[in-house]
């Protein structure tokens, strides 16, 4: 079986659902005339409309920092990739990931 291609998109400064459409469906490589709307993804997922192809991750990092509403849209999005790979017969996901945690540089003892 083809491995999973990830592709990870930082979502923690989206503020509404046009800045969300404009990096997705750019990430995914869909043609300028794809519409930003939930039927419109299902149908280019399914009929293989983008530059990507199935199996597919999506990550979107610091999802949960987004505004509210925002993050319940998201859930419906995540919803419609679920539905396209059950059609498909292969993986089609979208994770919500949280934001990994600074590493801090470690530190000397004092003298």
């Amino acid at each position: 079986m083809k491995q999973s291609l990830t592709l990870r998109l930082y979502a923690r400064k989206w503020d509404s659902r046009e800045a969300m459409w404009r990096l997705l469906l750019d990430a995914l490589g869909a043609p300028e005339w794809h519409g930003d709307s939930l039927d419109a993804l299902y149908d280019s997922l399914v009929a293989g409309l983008h530059r990507v192809r199935p199996p597919l991750v999506v990550e979107l990092v610091g999802a949960a920092r987004c505004p509210a509403a925002l993050v319940a849209y998201l859930t419906r999005v995540r919803a419609v990739f679920a539905d396209a790979g059950a059609a498909l017969g292969a993986p089609v996901e979208l994770r919500l990931t949280p934001v990994p945690p600074r590493s801090r540089p470690p530190t000397r003892p004092r003298r």
